[in-house]
């Protein structure tokens, strides 16, 4: 089993986003999704896609987000391929279609064509901007700060994120185990495959149930829920941070300024609109002005040291 055969992992690495504050690193990532599903132009969707690969890529993540890009591109590539065929608005029609007696027309037009691309690769985005949020953004620091909302919650959810990855390289070295024993967990048909895969299933279970019995254990025996609880001392927001709020506080002006002048969408139907005229340059500016400031951060943050040591 590769390692990019299953879903990605937090890693630490000596990067800027992955220093972040939660919630400055929180804020930024909706500000970064939220910008890719509400400013529907394509010239605003081509710069926050690329800003954010452009990110994936400085925060050294580009091989954890893989598995979640390739996904991403799968998905986009089925709705730039759907679209078309199931709506047949627009006026410049490239290939006319039978007639079905329920659903009418089958013609797939320009319109339609380019409306599910961009729909895609603004999909795409948002999934990138997951992927990336979810190897940078440190589990525990993000669940200690939703613990002051509802511990409860954030008590079963840090444990089963944490669980996560140790169950990952348990499976992994079984596979590994049972391919050197000669299992058959690669050839042969469904079911003798999902036969092979019987046993390890059934000792992850085991294994599991066994974890789950020891931190009960463990937890008992330090305290728990016997009076109440301490906790360290938080982290705290640095210049850093700062920088980056700054950063999603633009992105989120972008935002608000289109929608209030009415540029935030984009007309596809029943005519193809000209991206420049429906373009608003304030909001434009402030969205192509974001990125390369958030993309000099983080590779300053690896070539000069005396600017790490200030931030």
């Amino acid at each position: 089993m590769r390692e990019d055969d299953v879903l990605p992992v937090y890693r630490y690495k000596d990067t800027l986003i992955h220093g972040l504050h939660p919630l400055a690193a929180l804020i930024a990532f909706v500000s970064m999704a939220a910008a890719a599903l509400v400013l529907e132009n394509p010239l605003c969707t081509a710069i926050t896609g690329a800003g954010v690969l452009a990110l994936i890529f400085q925060a050294d993540s580009w091989g954890e987000c893989r598995i979640l890009l390739r996904a991403a591109f799968l998905v986009a590539l089925m709705v730039a391929v759907i679209n078309p065929l199931v709506n047949g608005q627009g006026e410049h029609i490239l290939v006319y279609g039978p007639h079905l007696p329920v659903w009418g027309e089958t013609n797939i037009t320009l319109e339609a064509l380019l409306y599910g691309l961009a729909g895609g690769a603004r999909l795409f985005t948002v999934i990138a901007v997951f992927a990336l949020a979810s190897v940078t953004l440190s589990p525990d620091d993000l669940l200690d700060m939703l613990s002051r909302l509802s511990f409860r919650s954030s008590l079963s959810a840090a444990l089963a994120v944490r669980l996560y990855p140790s169950m990952v390289l348990e499976a992994r070295e079984m596979r590994d185990v049972q391919l050197a024993r000669g299992e058959p967990l690669k050839g042969g048909g469904r079911w003798s495959r999902v036969r092979a895969h019987m046993p390890l299933w059934l000792s992850l279970f085991q294994g599991s149930l066994d974890r789950a019995a020891s931190i009960a254990e463990s937890m008992s025996a330090r305290g728990f829920g016997a009076g109440r609880r301490g906790r360290l001392n938080g982290r705290h927001v640095r210049p850093r941070d700062l920088t980056v709020i700054l950063f999603s506080s633009m992105l989120l002006c972008a935002l608000v300024t289109a929608a209030l002048k009415g540029k935030a969408g984009f007309p596809f139907f029943p005519a193809l609109g000209n991206p420049l005229r429906e373009l608003d340059l304030f909001s434009f500016a402030l969205l192509a002005a974001a990125f390369p400031i958030m993309l000099f951060l983080c590779g300053s943050w690896k070539r000069w040291h005396w600017w790490r040591s200030r931030m």
